[in-house]
């Protein structure tokens, strides 16, 4: 399959300055069927898109290492997805007790989308003790509030259960396996000029490049069970096999079973463990119609599909252009032309 449809949208929407650039990756659960890079990844300094191109994830990193990191943790009986979280962080008891890890996971805790605790007036306080002074929490289980809140917390999680960071945590349990050479977080300077650049930041004057573009995760330090993850479409595409029925993993079958079944029937959208399942179109587009998939502020995606046999995985720098792209939409018609590719071929 040569996806011609697909390579000719992005490079329009290129030349139409929608995007600067991006890399797309398809897959099967056995092999790679196509990789290519397009446009600029740093547009002032003529940087070209590489296939290999480093991106800030973003999002993604809640389904790349937090989420496996529970898994593997559930797997090896460290942790129940039933437990409360205070369980485990006595400055949450008395005030979030009824808060566990699976309403973690499906951003059914109540939560608000987002604490900044970057700020003057939090930072002289643990992101725990933050947590623990939130007062506007919603009822548990009464609706899906996306929160990176959620995530900051089960980062948390890993980091008490395992006494050992979460980058070290992920590099040995989930990148080592999956021979995930290129995937990290907080990459050196030197590998500056192999990094696609995300966003103009006044307070720098400049493109934010290399750095995490989270202002939390940033403030972290640049790892958080949320965002700060750098990695390439490659990468990527083996970490999304690795969730495909049948291909070896690290985690078993029955666990991946588990992630991709919704919890939150009867709410407006429907949530695995981590992962955002099909409801409704919104990025997966209208002919993948089943799966399971993530996306990343920045610009990034990943989309799975059991049914197809094929995962998708869109990096883009769209915010390098600022926050005006129509990125849901970019992604869908990417989604639907890939589809109906590979539908076609197996007539």
């Amino acid at each position: 399959m040569e996806f011609r449809a697909v390579q000719k949208f992005i490079e329009q929407s290129i030349e139409q300055n929608v995007l600067p650039g991006a890399v797309l990756c398809i897959a099967n659960e056995k092999e790679i069927l196509f990789k290519k890079a397009f446009g600029k990844a740093h547009v002032k300094k003529d940087i070209v898109m590489k296939e290999n191109t480093l991106f800030d994830i973003a999002s993604l990193t809640k389904v790349v290492v937090t989420t496996p990191a529970i898994l593997i943790l559930l797997e090896q009986g460290l942790l129940d997805l039933d437990d409360s979280v205070a369980h485990y962080f006595s400055e949450l008891q008395g005030q979030h007790e009824e808060v566990t890890i699976k309403h973690l996971l499906t951003h059914t805790s109540g939560f608000q989308p987002e604490v900044r605790f970057y700020l003057q007036s939090n930072v002289q306080k643990s992101p725990l003790e933050v947590i623990a002074q939130i007062q506007n929490r919603k009822a548990i289980g009464s609706e899906v509030i996306y929160s990176d809140v959620n995530y900051i917390l089960l980062g948390k999680l890993v980091e008490k259960i395992t006494e050992e960071s979460l980058h070290i945590f992920a590099e040995k349990n989930i990148f080592l396996p999956l021979k995930m050479k290129h995937t990290l977080f907080d990459p050196p300077p030197d590998l500056q000029a192999k990094i696609a650049a995300t966003e103009y930041r006044d307070h720098l004057q400049d493109y934010q490049w290399g750095d995490v573009h989270d202002e939390n995760a940033n403030y972290f330090g640049g790892v958080s069970g949320h965002a700060g993850l750098f990695s390439t479409a490659e990468d990527l595409a083996c970490y999304a096999q690795a969730f495909m029925k049948g291909h070896p993993s690290i985690i078993t079958e029955g666990t991946k079973r588990i992630s991709k079944q919704t919890y939150t029937s009867g709410l407006d959208e429907q949530r695995g463990l981590g992962w955002q399942l099909y409801s409704t179109p919104i990025f997966s587009g209208q002919y993948l119609q089943d799966g399971f998939g993530h996306t990343g502020f920045t610009g990034t995606s990943m989309w799975i599909s059991d049914e197809q046999e094929i995962a998708i995985i869109l990096l883009t720098n769209r915010v390098h252009f600022g926050r005006q792209c129509n990125i849901q939409r970019f992604r869908r018609i990417v989604h639907n032309l890939i589809a109906l590719e590979v539908e076609n071929s197996r007539k």
